[in-house]
């Protein structure tokens, strides 16, 4: 498929101004480093949630490499490498004070003009082993937005038959994922991998592979 500190504002009066400053720098204490950000942005459960905590990491990151490098070890948790998940979104935030954050500067220069062509569609997900893997919308893995089909599918069925339908999604594909070589084989076990996510954030109990699982391996069908 993760509360913040409220951003520190300047509008003091001259008379105040050395009791601010000392009020600044232990409120400035207070606040989560570039790499805890990202860190409660991957515990956040709902997506807006993390998309928000995302969006407050770009006033904690001093740097682009620096908010890449922390998004990164996160990897499957925005669905894009990191790279392009920072074009697309700070392409399209409105607050100033996140277009204009030291990440955002870089992603998209002020000066930058609009790019004529839209970003590649990039889906960076994690395997059964633990590999991240980078899925790009082909004749074998049709997209739906900005999601391969099948990752639609299975939360799609999440919510109509819940965790047998979530629980059957993984078996099936962690078959295939067994039965299958190479690229195949990745997109398989990116599937299974991502249906064991669903089954977690739904409750369902054994959501995990166990080492004697003898998974279904016939195909599903993704419509």
């Amino acid at each position: 498929m993760r509360a913040w500190a409220r951003p520190i504002h300047a509008a003091f009066v001259v008379a105040a101004v050395a009791g601010a400053a000392a009020c600044g720098a232990d409120d400035a204490a207070g606040l989560p480093t570039c790499v805890e950000a990202i860190d409660a942005a991957a515990d956040e459960i709902e997506v807006a949630g993390q998309l928000r905590r995302l969006d407050d990491a770009l006033l904690r990151c001093g740097s682009y490499n620096a908010y890449l490098a922390a998004l990164a070890s996160h990897p499957g948790l925005i669905g894009y490498s990191p790279q392009t998940y920072v074009e697309l979104r700070c392409a399209h935030l409105t607050e100033a004070r996140y277009r204009y954050s030291p990440t955002c500067r870089v992603a998209n220069p002020p000066t930058t003009p609009p790019v004529a062509t839209a970003p590649e569609v990039v889906y960076a997900a994690a395997t059964l082993d633990g590999r991240v893997v980078e899925l790009r919308p082909s004749p074998a893995v049709p997209f739906t937005g900005d999601v391969p089909a099948v990752v639609q599918d299975t939360v799609d069925i999440a919510v109509d038959q819940g965790c047998p339908g979530v629980l059957a999604q993984r078996d099936l594909w962690a078959g295939r994922a067994a039965a299958e070589q190479a690229g195949s084989a990745d997109i398989a076990s990116v599937y299974a991998q991502h249906a064991i996510h669903v089954a977690l954030w739904i409750g369902c109990a054994d959501a995990e592979l166990s080492p004697t699982t003898d998974p279904v391996t016939t195909p599903p069908t993704t419509g």
